[in-house]
């Protein structure tokens, strides 16, 4: 008769589990703060006295909502997990974890191929388990209602505020905002007046972000001025005391997209909505100015043959083309954001970047189509030097200069200079006789 024992199956021992855990708030407001510090602290403590968890760090996005999936403390404790380093996340709620159903779903599909374990303390539910996408499906469903009422009682309020004339939310660099009405903040409104004054004076939007710095102003939040951030202020019509409301929108609750608004829907202008900084006369001038300025600028059909090809080998970043005397050459941007301090190097004509590739190319004229199909970028230094850097490895440099002025000359124009050559010759040999 056989004989038939029975093995019993190898106890595992239990590894510790690597976990972290995830806070959110949804507003960066005084009130909400000590909340969101008081979340982060608690799974800080929760976890790291647990002798079963290993502490792989809180992850937290403060002012971000749960309906948008570029929440940066969020993506980052996902990378963890498809690097193998997180095996369970705790979290308060389904509502602080995502309210777009699609997003938490899509979410907690992966972790679970990845199995990582999320666990929602106040539902008491684990996304492991077999009950977990049911039951998550109907909690984030109700979440995600949750989130569309609440954005359209705070639109409710909103359109109220907008038709009684009064500002919801601005913000706006020389004033501030104060029961829904906007109020002078005097040095930032004393560089206002600065940037108009040095706009009318002929001054270019470079030059006056250079001015600015200098003379110590810093922008509404601490940083340096731009040429795109004086353009800002030189367009807006705000600083005159008329306010245009609901001039942008949210594309809807969950992606919040700020769309323009041209027409879709309803707009009001309050006309001395508040005290001016500008006159009306002066900001209408700088309109005009302007327009002037803007006459032969580069419209986005122009071919751009050097556009994300050279680099800029002391900031790092590529060089953009400008349009002027009727000409086209590259700058590095950083450059031409902020001039010297910012980056050493000089802008380039278009015209030598044509003909140095040519010859690099070893071509009689320069072809676009040839220049992106074998070269991968070019570095350019302000010692007049070129590196080109082919697809197949090769690298060459090439020096370039600027050409003498009789070689600019067109045909017509050496014509005139050869007849004002024999007339002044005529002249000359007449006064002699």
């Amino acid at each position: 008769m056989s004989k038939i024992t029975i093995i019993k199956p190898l106890s595992k021992l239990s590894k510790p589990l690597r976990v972290a855990a995830y806070a959110r708030v949804s507003r960066n407001k005084e009130s909400l703060l000590h909340s969101f510090n008081a979340q982060v602290e608690y799974y800080r403590s929760l976890i790291q006295s647990n002798k079963n968890y290993i502490f792989k760090g809180v992850f937290a996005d403060l002012g971000i909502s749960g309906t948008k999936d570029t929440r940066e403390q969020f993506n980052k404790l996902i990378e963890e997990c498809r690097k193998g380093e997180i095996d369970l996340i705790l979290t308060k709620s389904i509502s602080r974890f995502a309210r777009n159903t699609a997003i938490l779903l899509k979410t907690i599909r992966e972790l679970k191929a990845l199995k990582v374990d999320v666990y929602f303390e106040e539902q008491r539910l684990h996304t492991i388990s077999e009950e977990g996408e049911l039951v998550l499906t109907l909690l984030a469903s109700m979440a995600q209602e949750e989130a569309r009422s609440m954005s359209e009682n705070v639109k409710w309020t909103v359109l109220k505020k907008f038709s009684e004339g009064k500002i919801y939310s601005m913000t706006i660099y020389g004033y501030r905002l104060k029961d829904g009405v906007l109020v002078i903040e005097p040095t930032e409104a004393e560089a206002v007046k600065l940037i108009f004054k040095l706009f009318m004076k002929g001054y270019g939007t470079q030059k006056i972000a250079l001015t600015l710095d200098k003379k110590g102003f810093k922008s509404r939040f601490n940083r340096k001025f731009t040429y795109t951030s004086v353009m800002g202020i030189l367009r807006n019509k705000t600083y005159t005391g008329d306010v245009t409301l609901q001039s942008t929108f949210n594309e809807n609750f969950i992606t919040k997209k700020m769309i323009r608004n041209t027409g879709q829907k309803r707009m009001w202008m309050v006309e001395e909505a508040h005290e001016p900084i500008i006159d009306k006369k002066t900001f209408q001038k700088v309109q005009e100015i302007i327009k002037q300025r803007a006459v032969g600028t580069i419209t986005r059909e122009e071919p751009n043959p050097f556009q994300q090809m050279l680099v800029c080998p002391y900031c790092k970043r590529h060089f953009s083309r400008k349009f002027s005397k009727g000409k086209f050459h590259y700058i590095c941007s950083y450059y031409d954001k902020y001039g010297k301090n910012g980056c050493p190097n000089k802008k380039v004509p278009q015209t030598i970047l044509e003909k140095a590739t040519a010859e690099v190319l070893k071509l009689k004229e320069f072809n676009e189509a040839l220049f992106k199909e074998k070269i991968d970028h070019i570095d350019v230094f302000n010692d007049s030097r070129l590196v080109y850097y082919f697809k197949n490895g090769e690298v060459v440099e090439k020096e370039w200069s600027y050409p003498s002025r009789r070689e600019l000359w067109s045909e017509e124009m050496k014509e005139e200079a050869r007849i004002r050559t024999m007339e002044m010759n005529e002249r000359r040999k007449a006064c002699q006789e």
